[in-house]
């Protein structure tokens, strides 16, 4: 029996290529290649004769956004889900430093459950749009920074996740370094509030921005 990709994999990439057209595929791969197959990587045929992993290139210029979609699919943890890989970072029920060889920086890595699961054709939960949403502006007139919170994009949010995981280590695993405040770097700075004794709504006002000497 000839191997193929499992469905549910082929499904996403369809959705995917739909809602971004002119991604680059450069990173984009399915069946792994001779250095895949020296070892145990979901990037083999094994279940089945079924890879039961797929990579998804990050392109934000070409519209898919691999923050945004890491996003979306912890967001929705939808159970056909093994783990994903993305920016050093691995999501198996929650985020955690990954120390592969290959960091992940170029594309997504989404691996899917060994089961029957894996076959079936229902559509990804993605909510709109191919790249993370448009949100509050990270950097007011003047380039003064103004309120950061879900959504916010830019310079600004990239020095909140800087001081976030530079000078508050043990907050690396909840908000890496992407210039686009996620859900992880919410969750950073809620429990950043909740120690500084400020009210944990994940919004970095005036009163977060003192505290964090942003």
């Amino acid at each position: 029996m000839a191997w193929h990709i499992a469905a549910a994999l082929e499904t996403l990439r369809k959705q995917l290529n739909a809602r971004a057209p002119r991604r680059s595929t450069a990173s984009d791969g399915g069946v792994g290649d001779a250095a895949h197959a020296s070892r145990a990587s979901d990037h083999n045929p094994w279940y089945r004769n079924t890879v039961t992993a797929r990579d998804f290139t990050h392109d934000p210029g070409g519209g898919l956004d691999c923050n945004w979609l890491a996003d979306t699919l912890v967001r929705n943890r939808d159970p056909r889900i093994k783990y994903i890989i993305w920016n050093r970072r691995i999501w198996q029920g929650g985020w955690a430093p990954y120390h592969g060889a290959n960091p992940h920086t170029k594309h997504l890595h989404l691996s899917v459950v060994a089961s029957p699961a894996c076959e079936a054709t229902t559509e990804w939960v993605l909510g709109a749009g191919g790249a993370p949403p448009a949100g509050p502006p990270a950097v007011g007139g003047g380039g003064v920074v103004g309120v950061l919170q879900k959504g916010s994009r830019g310079p600004a949010v990239r020095r909140l996740q800087e001081i976030l995981t530079s000078r508050y280590p043990a907050y690396a695993r909840w908000s890496p370094v992407t210039e686009y405040f996620g859900d992880q770097t919410r969750a950073a700075v809620i429990e950043f509030q909740r120690r500084a004794g400020l009210t944990p709504d994940g919004i970095v006002g005036p009163k977060t921005r003192a505290a964090l000497h942003l």
